[in-house]
């Protein structure tokens, strides 16, 4: 809910506001309005029709009552942007989101926040973009296997006519994934051969547009049907593209040259054209195709490489972001893939409302879970969209060192040919002058990021040899290259815990473990005459899949109630279109058309590989089956995938469990006929969030639709009790898809001592019929409290179909309540439910701060130091400041912060870690200076808090770190804050909980707290209340959290 303040304390605020106005920067901001945007407005202003797509339908953004619909938002928009003076406009939306954004100081910000058409303000930010045997792995291929079968026209089900929407880094239209013509053999060609693919398809309204180095009528055809690109909210912050960039729908260059390659990979994962010749360092590996290889392809291009600092970021505006997602839905397309971070604690997010109505629109969208795993650090927590993992697949590139002691390690390689012995040297006894030249910098490499110690490889020493050079810092393959320049032969690269990759390297390469990578060097150094050899690469098998260490993992912060992410696909070693290493020079030609480009490959890991083949395969399942719904299609995929491999990994972080794998590894054969599927609309959504944010959705709606009870019965194809305080009933329905009748059983498993049980356990379904069902789950006398215990639950049809959801439970204290609730006003209050496992009266405690601001401190990045990984160890530096915090007994929140407006540079990336009294370590290390780290109910004694420079503009980042230590009893200095709990509870009932505050600053940031006592008297659980009052804070948005970095990574 939404408390808007009193009139005399809003003729106070616009004053200050209009006072602080001219001393105050201005920045982009994005402004939701409160009216309902095309793909969900239902008819409610009288004299404008519905233009909500019925069931089963996709949304027609053309339509005259849309168009009609679509100008009165613009008239709308402009009125309430006029109420501030000087504002700029800057990109407009009506489709999937209604609002726009403007260039504004934070007090006029203030002032649209509190207009009655807005719901929403908030600062635009930056966010980060998250095959040749894949489709193998993953049995498209197989005799039966989905791309032999057909679709009801007679048609080969492998995207025909389908429509990608690839929201991501751009398009290089010159590789043949994106060509419309075949050879005699059905190869693509650039020209001649013969047109393989018709007109677009006719719900396809969209284009391409000319920019910088892409001449549209040249780059698009029948297969590459739109090419947009949108970075004006971007260069309105003030970023400077880099020379790398291209400001067009081109992705830019990539390679050993630039930071590219990321949109043209995922593009071609998902709806490249198949038969396609995949060359690799002068090596041909075999024939590619994306997962749906007949589907069209539009590429909206979001994220571009800009200059920071000394060194270059590649990044995505959200309000670009959105502006491409509209626009993607209003041309028509099929489905979104966005490789790209996202929100990790809340589904209020923008981005995640435009995700909303899209799924409303028709429109399925697969989002990367992120790269910052493992816990608690899963991307995009919302369920409209389906959230996809990382896992290995079967095949690898491999190569082999062998020492001069025969002794033999198997690494990740390239090579393309082989490498005799020859003399062996550690970098670190390498460098000039007798330094260390450990990481193996070029010139460039220091020149951007300087590291102590750090010294240049030493030609003298290191001609004809191979140099053993640690992973980090630089990015790996500009290691090889100041190998060459040194006159080195061969290079083995010592990894540093990220993983192992396959890539081209100036000089043959083997790219080995941490650990072979230490004994190596130990050897190097035991003997007189060391030596090694390299073997050129060859194919590798191994048992797959298994959950990548890196992939983001739940639980979901947003909503424990909600199982995040959804899905795993292959996201290691993926080979996949992407751009060239152009010299500034060939870029230059490429853009006066002097030049003609060629493709380029890599294999990639990340989340951001992994998505692409969720979302082709969601196009096969769409081609099948075209009345399905987003939530259908979803529910397919999760129904019938299965386990991941054990990756060894402790507790709830293991691979093969739910808040790692989702559902499971995808299993398209099984898809395309799941049997039964979980399905949801916007009824399902809207009663959602009537229950979770109901200041997003229309009055009219949550009185039509209703509220959910427990987010828990929200019917998705898994079941997670976050919290459950006693017996448990659970709400689901399920719809046949099949085409004759059908009798489902149901069978359900879990550990931990609960019972489940199913009612009814059987189930006889027409076609296309729905029914509902329960499922009870009642702890045991020896059930353990606060322990992920797993199970499912399959509905079985005795033959082909086994419809099987993912059953995790955690029974929680005697009370579940939320975790956080925030708000933006000087007074106001909140109402909210709890739950509760006993019976007696209710007690809480509270308490309130204001925000501990400390004094500004210079850090140096290096992006060679993870806070998490050295924060128990760290002393302070010129690259990590180290602050002690002592949390006493009962404390209700211990919160550590930094936020971008107390750091020095708009773009800086700090990174934030905690040391429990424990010794376990709880970090945010996003790619901005946006880094929170809450502590509820933390355990008493002292804390240890890092703060790492990552990245900053002008090579130094100054910061000053935000705290609160908040116990009972405690009061900010000005103001009140008050709890009204019920005189009674029952088990197994909910109960009202209200909190209110009044007499708060202006301009300050309280963070408070109520600790709910069970009916020991012992403290049960805790909720967080955020108060920040400062002017243009987004309403009813909590603090952001971390953020993934570049999915793909270079170091």
């Amino acid at each position: 809910m939404t408390n808007k303040l009193t009139s005399t304390a809003l003729a106070s605020l616009a004053l200050l506001a209009s006072m602080a106005a001219h001393a105050q920067t201005s920045k982009v901001y994005i402004v939701q309005l409160r009216d309902e945007p095309v793909a969900s407005y239902q008819g409610t202003t009288a004299g404008y029709a519905a233009t909500q797509a019925a069931p089963g339908t996709q949304l027609n953004a053309r339509s005259p009552a849309a168009v009609a619909w679509a100008g009165q938002l613009h008239a709308k928009q402009a009125a309430v942007l006029s109420t501030v003076g000087g504002a700029s406009l800057i990109s407009q939306y009506d489709t999937v989101f209604n609002g726009f954004t403007a260039r504004l100081t934070p007090a006029q910000a203030a002032t649209l926040a509190l207009n009655a058409n807005v719901v929403g303000v908030a600062e635009d930010q930056l966010v980060s973009p998250a095959t040749i045997t894949t489709p193998i792995f993953l049995g498209l291929t197989a005799p039966g296997g989905i791309w032999s079968q057909m679709d009801a026209s007679g048609t080969l089900v492998k995207g025909e006519n389908m429509i990608l929407g690839d929201v991501d880094l751009g398009i290089w239209p010159e590789s043949p994934s994106y060509f419309d013509h075949v050879d005699g053999n059905g190869a693509p060609v650039a020209s001649g051969g013969t047109l393989a693919y018709g007109p677009p398809p006719a719900t396809w309204t969209g284009t391409c547009v000319n920019g910088d180095a892409f001449v549209a009528a040249n780059a698009c055809n029948n297969k590459l049907i739109g090419a947009r690109y949108y970075d004006t909210n971007l260069l309105a912050s003030g970023a400077v593209l880099d020379w790398t960039a291209f400001n067009s729908p081109r992705d830019d260059l990539g390679g050993a040259t630039g930071l590219g390659g990321h949109g043209d990979h995922t593009a071609s994962t998902a709806a490249g054209n198949e038969k396609v010749t995949v060359v690799l360092n002068g090596i041909t590996m075999g024939q590619a195709s994306g997962m749906a290889p007949r589907a069209r392809i539009a590429a909206y291009k979001v994220c571009f490489t800009y200059v920071s600092g000394a060194a270059n970021k590649n990044s995505c505006s959200t309000a670009d972001s959105m502006a491409a997602i509209d626009q993607a839905v209003k041309d028509g397309v099929n489905a979104i893939n966005f490789s790209i971070s996202g929100s990790t604690g809340t589904t209020n997010d923008m981005v995640e409302q435009a995700f909303y109505r899209a799924a409303l629109a028709g429109v399925f969208v697969a989002a990367a879970a992120g790269n910052d795993g493992p816990t608690n650090t899963v991307n995009h927590p919302s369920p409209w969209l389906t959230t996809v993992a990382a896992a290995t697949h079967d095949r690898i590139i491999e190569g082999d060192v062998t020492l001069g002691n025969a002794a033999k390690y198997t690494g990740a390689s390239l090579n393309p040919s082989a490498l005799a012995a020859s003399p062996l040297i550690r970098a670190e006894d390498a460098g000039v002058g007798g330094g260390n030249a450990s990481l193996c910098f070029t010139p460039a490499d220091f020149s951007l990021t300087p590291v102590a110690g750090q010294v240049a490889l030493d030609p003298a020493k290191v001609s004809g040899k191979v140099v053993i050079c640690t992973r980090g810092t630089s990015p790996r393959v500009s290691k090889s290259l100041a190998v060459l320049n040194a006159g080195g032969v061969g290079m083995v690269l010592m990894d540093n815990g990220a993983g192992l990759v396959s890539e081209v390297h100036s000089v043959p390469t083997v790219h080995v473990t941490a650990a072979d990578g230490a004994a190596i060097k130990a050897y190097a150094v035991a003997g007189a005459s060391p030596t090694a050899a390299e073997s050129a690469f060859y194919f590798g098998h191994q048992p797959a899949p298994t959950i990548a260490s890196f992939s983001g993992r739940g639980p979901n912060m947003a909503d424990p109630n909600i199982l995040k992410p959804d899905l795993a696909a292959p996201g290691v070693g993926v080979i996949a279109s992407v751009t060239p290493g152009y010299t500034q020079a060939q870029r230059n030609q490429l853009a006066a058309g002097t030049l003609a480009a060629g493709p380029a490959w890599a294999s990639y890991d990340g989340t951001s590989m992994a998505t692409p083949h969720v979302l082709g395969v969601s196009l096969l399942l769409k081609q099948a089956h075209p009345a399905w719904s987003p939530s259908a299609i979803k529910s397919a995929l999760m129904t019938t995938a299965f386990d991941t491999l054990d990756d060894g990994l402790p507790g709830m972080e293991n691979g093969k469990l739910p808040w790692s794998q989702g559902a499971g590894f995808i299993s398209p054969n099984h898809a395309i006929d799941p049997g039964l599927v979980y399905d949801m609309g916007k009824a399902d959504y809207v009663k959602y969030q009537c229950l979770t944010q109901k200041s997003l959705v229309s009055a009219s709606d949550c009185a039509t639709f209703g509220t959910l009870d427990q987010t828990y019965n929200l019917n998705l194809p898994s079941i997670t009790l976050g919290a459950m305080v006693g017996t448990t009933t659970v709400k689901r329905s399920v719809t046949n898809v099949g085409t004759s009748p059908a009798v489902y059983t149901a069978n359900a498993t879990l550990g931990g001592g609960f019972s489940v049980a199913v009612s009814p356990s059987t189930l006889s379904l027409a076609p296309g019929q729905t029914l509902p069902f329960t499922v009870t789950v009642t702890p045991g006398p020896s059930t353990p409290k606060f322990t992920w215990e797993y199970g499912s639950l399959v509905w079985s049809d005795g033959g082909a179909h086994n419809v099987r959801s993912p059953l995790q439970v955690n029974l929680g204290s005697s009370i579940s309540a939320p975790a956080d609730q925030s708000a933006t006003t000087v007074s106001g209050s909140k109402i909210f439910s709890i739950t509760t496992g006993f019976n007696g009266k209710s007690v809480a405690l509270k308490g309130m701060k204001d925000v501990t601001l400390g004094s500004p401190v210079t850090l140096h990045p290096n992006t060679a130091i993870d806070a998490s990984a050295v924060c128990a160890t760290a002393v302070s530096n010129a690259n990590i400041q180290v602050y002690n915090f002592t949390v006493p007994a009962g404390a209700i929140v211990a919160r550590f912060a930094l936020r971008q407006a107390d750091v020095s540079g708009a773009t800086d990336d700090n990174d934030l870690a905690v040391v429990l009294p424990s010794g376990a370590v709880v970090s945010s290390e996003g790619g901005t200076s946006h880094e929170t780290v809450e502590l509820a109910d933390p355990a008493a004694g002292n804390y240890k808090v890092c703060v790492a420079s990552y990245a900053a503009v002008s090579g130094a980042s100054t910061h000053q770190l935000s705290s609160w230590i908040v116990s009972p009893g405690d009061l900010p200095t000005s103001g009140a804050f008050n709890v009204l709990m019920p005189n009674s509870v029952f088990a197994g009932g909910a109960a009202t909980v209200g909190v209110s505050w009044s007499g708060l600053a202006i301009g300050h940031r309280y963070i408070g707290g109520v600790q709910y006592l069970d009916g020991s008297g012992s403290v049960a659980t805790a909720t967080v209340m955020s108060i920040d009052t400062t002017p243009g804070t987004p309403l009813d948005v909590p603090t952001p959290v971390a953020t993934e970095k570049f999915n793909v990574t270079k170091k």
